[in-house]
């Protein structure tokens, strides 16, 4: 196994491990967006501010100095918010009778599941097992998306479940690739085809990939780890978890398209599963949602190496915002933009897990 691997796997690829000295974000909510950005040394961010599901025009930071300029239409690696796009077209399947959430993953796969050990390899690599349809039929199709499949967040070795679907809430990229592949078998296409066709073209997404792709490279920014160093790492295949490449404009369509759509928004909060009573965190049907002021309001977080990204949206007002950075500190951006649009005490900036 090389460095990076190594690297990815242990710290939770997509920003997914607790940390016990995590950083308490909601410190910086009550300091301006751009004086943080500056502080913090960002050399990159955008974001889109949602009010009443209508985005505002993209807004620009740049927080390195007049030296290093900040591209507007700059791409970005969206991380974990890949996950909400995938489970927005599982749930367009839902709703078009193709998935049903209540099903085991073993109707969608009755030949079992190949798993590849390691996804961030490459399509050459061959490091796989399989997972048989009697461990899919204990998996119910809706814990996949809510995070209670019992799956780890990643695994290098045989893929199994640590509990029983349904009992608790455990972050797992692992369910997302189990759930690309069962897209991959209902649709009878490619992630890349159904993801272009149930969202990107409708909503006119048009600077937004599932994976890198030429027309793109040279408008990706590259990411920079928390000392400012550059930081590469590229997705040459789709990854339903944490694949994506887009712009906070881009992404803002997808939260507006969202916002209007009351049928999936009551979808995907019917049946949330308990993350953190304290902080007022549950989980829906792919995104995770927090009870203040305001809310509901969903949300997600993305951690990739170089790069971090936050979505938030009110449920009731359709307020909210989408930020995108190519910092490793680019999630102190957050509150402050939080407070700016959907103001409230927002527990989810002390979650541990965003550290």
């Amino acid at each position: 196994m090389n460095l990076l691997r190594r690297n990815l796997i242990l710290s939770g690829f997509s920003g997914l491990a607790l940390s016990a000295c995590a950083t308490n974000l909601s410190k910086y909510g009550a300091t301006p967006v751009a004086e943080v950005a500056t502080d913090a040394g960002i050399c990159h961010a955008s974001y889109v501010t949602l009010k009443a599901g209508v985005p505002a025009s993209p807004v620009v930071l740049q927080g390195c100095g007049p030296s290093t300029l900040a591209a507007p239409d700059g791409i970005l690696q969206a991380a974990s918010l890949t996950k909400p796009i995938i489970a927005f077209v599982a749930l367009e399947l839902v709703r078009a009778g193709k998935l049903d959430l209540r099903s085991p993953v073993s109707a969608y796969l009755p030949e079992g599941y190949i798993h590849r050990q390691r996804p961030f390899d490459g399509p050459s690599d061959l490091h796989v097992d399989r997972v048989l349809p009697a461990t899919l039929a204990n998996i119910p199709m809706a814990s996949l998306l809510n995070h209670s499949s019992g799956l780890p967040n990643w695994s290098s070795d045989a893929l199994a479940p640590t509990f029983t679907a349904g009992q608790r809430w455990q972050y797992s990229g692992e369910a997302y690739l189990l759930l690309q592949a069962i897209i991959t078998a209902v649709t009878g296409q490619p992630i890349e085809a159904t993801v272009s066709r149930v969202v990107f073209e409708p909503l006119g997404m048009r600077d937004s990939r599932m994976r890198l792709t030429d027309d793109i490279r040279a408008r990706v920014v590259t990411g920079v780890d928390w000392l400012g160093r550059d930081k590469h790492f590229e997705f040459i295949e789709p990854n339903a978890a944490a694949s994506m490449y887009t712009t906070a404009g881009d992404y803002a369509k997808f939260l507006a398209a969202l916002a209007s759509r009351r049928d999936l928004l009551a979808l995907i909060t019917a049946d949330p599963i308990a993350v953190d009573r304290d902080l007022g965190l549950s989980w829906g049907y792919g995104w995770g949602i927090e009870q203040a002021e305001g809310g509901p309001y969903l949300w997600q977080w993305g951690n990739n190496p170089g790069y971090r990204a936050f979505a938030m949206l009110s449920v009731a007002s359709g307020h909210g915002f989408i930020l995108m950075t190519n910092s490793e500190n680019g999630l102190k951006l957050a509150p402050s933009l939080a407070q700016s649009t959907v103001p409230a005490t927002h527990g989810v900036f002390r979650f541990d897990m965003l550290g």
